[in-house]
């Protein structure tokens, strides 16, 4: 778009909108910057106050540098939404990676299609519990088919709280109940050890095992990333001190403990779930998660199961423009797959 042209002598002034849009983003910045700043250096002191204190009371170890187990298997699921205007779809898929071989097992993905009267909740809800329904259900396919690592490592936790109830389905929370039963089953049997690495975990068990969830708002993760120092780990503890209610019993008791696997300043302990049949393990496991952190502090199995499972934007609109030309060949109403206002740029419309 054109600017005025400037009077005789003068200087060409840049578009009024282009001067807002430059005076908002500054007023942005400013106001996270302060807002950051004056937080921070409000904050620091009882963080390590805090750090001081749960260094203190809390049981430390030392993890070191282990290779205990000959072939150690990740699991990990992802799900694909296609933002469609007719209804919510999206498309599961897990995916179990071997090491030291790389082989890759994975079962046939699952579609999840909802229609818009169900809200969005709802739908993340359901996405999420029959996500971690087809990570465990693979995992127990994968025993069943005969592979037999000596360590089956699961991203994300093995004790689950109530969140999901409130948003699924009966039908699917007892889906996950049961594939979460029969791994635990599978794996005592077979003797394999069993270990779950939570990435983000926001939980506060060693808050309340300490007493101190009523001094303060930030999670165990945070306050441990200022108390332990890399290659330390917690004693274990259970996850359902401060979470007495869970969506279902899954037949073993878990334990837990965070361990701090980078020297990042940048990156939280993560948290590990062991149920009691593969405490015997802890230290070996616990070494080993250590030793095998090579990148953001996250298990190297679980780090390749991540990443094969994961599918690009790029490819998911590769597939949305094939299957528009399909319709179009079939019916000529290509707006039958119109997407969700706004998603049409990366789904390659425009």
């Amino acid at each position: 778009m054109r600017g005025r042209r400037p009077p005789e002598g003068g200087v060409a002034r840049r578009p009024e909108t282009t001067t807002m849009n430059l005076r908002l983003c500054l007023d942005i910045r400013n106001i996270i910057f302060e807002e950051l700043t004056r937080g921070v250096m409000e904050e620091a002191p009882r963080v390590r106050m805090l750090a001081s204190r749960v260094r203190r009371e809390l049981e430390i170890h030392k993890m070191g540098r282990l290779e205990p187990y000959g072939e150690v298997s990740g699991v990990d699921a992802g799900s694909q939404v296609l933002p469609l205007a007719s209804r919510r779809y999206a498309v599961i898929s897990a995916l179990v990676y071997t090491l030291p071989g790389g082989e890759r097992y994975y079962r046939p993905p699952e579609p999840l299609v909802l229609p818009y009267t169900v809200s969005n909740e709802r739908f993340e809800g359901t996405l999420s519990l029959r996500r971690e329904s087809m990570l465990f259900e693979t995992a127990c396919s994968f025993i069943d088919d005969g592979w037999r690592p000596q360590l089956l490592l699961v991203d994300g936790p093995l004790a689950f709280g109530d969140l999901w109830s409130r948003f699924g389905r009966r039908g699917d929370i007892s889906r996950l109940v049961e594939a979460v039963k029969g791994l635990m089953e599978r794996c005592r049997e077979k003797g394999i050890t069993l270990a779950g690495v939570v990435k983000r975990p926001s939980s506060r068990h060693i808050l309340h095992q300490l007493g101190l969830q009523g001094e303060t708002d930030l999670s165990d993760s945070f306050l441990l990333l200022h108390a332990l120092r890399p290659g330390e780990r917690t004693g274990l503890f259970s996850p359902r001190v401060d979470r007495p209610r869970v969506i279902g019993e899954v037949g073993h008791p878990i334990y837990s403990f965070y361990g701090r696997f980078s020297r990042g300043w940048s990156i939280p302990p993560l948290r590990v779930d062991l149920p009691d049949f593969s405490l015997g393990q802890l230290e070996e496991v616990a070494g080993y998660c250590y030793g095998s952190s090579l990148w953001n502090g996250v298990p190297l199995p679980i780090l390749k199961a991540d990443e094969e499972v994961r599918i690009s934007k790029r490819f998911m609109s590769e597939i949305y423009a094939e299957a528009l030309a399909r319709i179009g060949r079939l019916t000529g109403e290509v707006s039958l797959l119109a997407p969700f206002w706004g998603e049409g740029r990366w789904m390659g419309l425009y």
